[in-house]
């Protein structure tokens, strides 16, 4: 299991640890915030690299943060506000494009995709069902799903750049 400062149990006996860094914004996991290490990475692995880099798709590209459920007072529906989430991707999204431009430190990496973690709310090795990452909010008694902001901004964002 994690401990409250998002490091699990397994990672205690590794020769690294999580280190701190004030200077950013935590996620719900604990975990620092700093997209624009997004694009030194991949400046690091096409300098690393160079022309043997096979195409990249970035995974994993989501973060873990406390939902806002609010009702509608008069449609008794539920909203989930997940504005961080949305700020989140934005940053980590623009960072990784602007990298990868035409003159950009990473411009020789073929970035082919960029997959958010996760469509759903679920169970997270670490931390069990504590932490929530996905773009759909799961109420784990009823199993009642409910598409958060942060859903609806990036079907937005897709539909703008298809």
């Amino acid at each position: 299991m994690a401990s409250p400062d998002g490091e699990s149990s397994a990672l205690s006996s590794l020769p690294f640890h999580l280190g701190e860094w004030p200077e950013f914004a935590r996620t719900g996991f604990g975990w620092p915030n700093a997209p624009e290490f997004l694009g030194v990475a991949l400046t690091e692995l096409a300098e690393r690299y160079g022309e043997v880099l096979p195409p990249v798709f970035i995974t994993e590209g989501g973060v873990s943060l406390p939902d806002a459920v609010v009702l509608d007072a008069e449609t008794g529906v539920a909203r989930i506000g997940d504005s961080a989430r949305i700020d989140y991707l934005a940053a980590h999204l623009q960072c990784a494009l602007d990298a990868t431009a035409p003159g950009g430190p990473a411009s020789a990496v073929d970035l082919r995709g960029y997959y958010v973690w996760s469509l759903l709310d679920n169970f997270e090795w670490a931390a069990g069902f504590s932490q929530r990452f996905g773009l759909v909010h799961v109420n784990f008694s009823t199993l009642d799903r409910t598409p958060k902001e942060s859903f609806a901004w990036l079907r937005r964002v897709l539909e703008a750049r298809s």
